[in-house]
């Protein structure tokens, strides 16, 4: 059966792309795969393609060392199909900021948390489910087309919404002693957590694992 998907680079459209369709197409009469993700090259500092025959490739270990796997995965998924990204070690600490982020979010909204509800009842959560269904859609969408640059942005962009004014809005139901007010909260923070830790599962892998561990069977990607 024919793949789904060739990654490749830019360099090798020539020769193995078009060597690959060919001897497909002529040994077995059909294509090799249905699309092709084409990539571009990483560049140094100063805008030059990293190789090793220039000398100047960066090893990764001690960047994995200081920032941690999800941070260099983060870096790496915003290089979006087909453009040149720079090597950037502050893109690396953008990334562990958003994975410890989450690890500390998700503390505070699955923590300790009050009985929920059946339903959404305060406008408020409505409106947050509503918004962030919308998120996954478009971040559906980007991954089906494999602009995966894109979902991650989208659910990065609304994730800090989400900390910086919802999980403020709700703390003072989040803690309610009536357990009718914290109720509708309480299924909002976790259809929302849940949510958030499998759209960042393809790219902070290691911190969705944990804190899916901590309240959920199995694994995040599965």
């Amino acid at each position: 059966f024919p793949m789904d998907l060739r990654p490749q680079a830019h360099d090798i459209i020539r020769t193995w792309l078009f060597s690959t369709i060919l001897r497909s197409h002529l040994d077995e009469n059909a294509l090799p795969w249905r699309n092709a993700a084409i990539s571009g090259w990483v560049l140094d500092p100063d805008r030059k393609k990293m190789s090793k025959s220039k000398g100047n490739v960066v090893t990764p270990m001690h960047l994995l060392e200081e920032y941690g796997a999800d941070a260099v995965r983060y870096w790496a998924a915003n290089g979006r199909p087909g453009t040149d990204t720079a090597f950037d070690a502050q893109q690396m600490k953008v990334g562990r900021r958003l994975a410890v982020k989450l690890l500390n979010a998700s503390k505070f909204a699955l923590a300790d948390l009050p009985p929920q509800g059946q339903t959404l009842t305060h406008p408020l959560d409505r409106a947050l489910i509503a918004r962030l269904a919308a998120v996954v859609g478009d971040a559906t969408d980007s991954f089906e087309d494999y602009d995966y640059a894109r979902a991650l942005e989208r659910a990065e962009s609304f994730f800090w919404w989400y900390c910086d004014y919802y999980l403020e809005l709700v703390k003072g139901r989040r803690y309610a002693p009536e357990e009718a007010v914290a109720a509708s909260v309480s299924r909002a923070l976790t259809l929302s957590m849940s949510v958030f830790q499998r759209l960042f599962a393809p790219f902070l892998p290691f911190v969705c694992e944990e804190v899916w561990s901590w309240w959920q069977e199995g694994s995040v990607e599965r």
